[in-house]
């Protein structure tokens, strides 16, 4: 019955814009870096790493300055998603385990509290309400959904039906979120949560098959991978709808933007190459730095930009 459900392929249009790349700099201690969100200021968030050292947040200016993101002292840090007003989400984690992290604009930190009856938690999203969303884990290592409003209360986030654990990762500035479920009777599973709290399981390619979801906008469009009775894998879009588009084989989507443009990377020969799919149709190879042969966009802005990493380094891409 999914084939009811399902949209036509997206068709393959060849494109020949050029792209900017920048290097978005980076901490002088650090080896690699990495940026994985971007508002529409152009102000992206990511991470910096080094052997042996804890793991930093990262805020680049986009104009190839880079700040650390300052956590709790001892702890290595992580910074996952910021939204409009420059607040960002992340994790920190000690010796004691993992917390969730809200990062606000004015260089101060937040460490949200872990629920109840749990042992862990991580933040992973942030809409532009401030409401942060991610994970929560206990002894059993059972994870459960959760969102933190901005006075810092826990909510749990609905379940589908025989759902026991389940993933985010991402959420739109207006409140729906994206993600994936599994359970003992039911296979890895794409859902989405909307703004009211009710969750939308997510359709395949084939019965039974694996879904994952990656990323959402505010129209509630949903980009991630399915697979097919093949067990190829393909990246797709959901519709606000729930019909599904395909992308094409092999490419695994990371964001979409409110135009529906999305972005993330496919495999070539054991290397990763960043590429652009436009709501049409059109695709596009974002490309490479020089002396860098593999690289994968991570998340785009509603004007286009595209951040990510590229070898080691944090880059922005721009469709010229």
């Amino acid at each position: 019955m999914f084939t009811a459900l399902l949209a036509a392929a997206v068709v393959t249009t060849p494109a020949h814009a050029a792209t900017t790349i920048t290097d978005l700099g980076g901490l002088p201690s650090a080896s690699s870096h990495v940026a994985t969100s971007v508002n529409d200021a152009g102000v992206a968030v990511g991470g910096a790493h080094s052997n042996g050292l804890p793991s930093r947040g990262v805020s680049y200016d986009g104009n190839g300055a880079a700040t650390e993101l300052v956590g709790p002292a001892g702890a290595g840090t992580t910074a996952d998603a910021i939204n409009s007003s420059g607040s960002a989400v992340g994790t920190a984690t000690d010796k004691s385990g993992s917390r969730a992290l809200l990062f606000n604009p004015d260089g101060t930190h937040v460490v949200l509290p872990v629920p109840a009856g749990f042992t862990s938690a991580i933040g992973q999203a942030i809409s532009d309400s401030g409401t942060v969303y991610g994970v929560a884990t206990d002894a059993t290592r059972r994870q459960i959904p959760v969102s933190w409003s901005p006075a810092g209360v826990v909510t749990t986030l609905a379940l589908p039906a025989n759902a026991t654990w389940a993933h985010l990762t991402g959420a739109s500035a207006n409140g729906y979120v994206a993600g994936f479920v599994t359970g003992p009777t039911i296979a890895t599973t794409a859902v989405r949560w909307s703004p009211d709290g009710s969750v939308t399981v997510l359709s395949g390619l084939a019965v039974d098959s694996t879904t994952m979801a990656a990323a959402v906008n505010q129209l509630g469009e949903v980009v991630g991978s399915a697979v097919d009775d093949d067990f190829r894998s393909w990246g797709v879009r959901w519709n606000a709808d729930g019909s599904l588009n395909k992308y094409e084989q092999g490419f695994v989507p990371r964001s979409i933007n409110d135009n529906g443009t999305a972005v993330g990377a496919t495999l070539v020969t054991g290397k990763e190459v960043p590429v652009l799919w436009e709501r049409g149709g059109t695709r596009l190879e974002l490309g490479f730095p020089a002396g860098v042969t593999s690289a994968v966009a991570l998340d785009i802005n509603n004007n286009g930009v595209v951040v990510g990493a590229a070898g080691s380094r944090a880059v922005k891409w721009v469709v010229g």
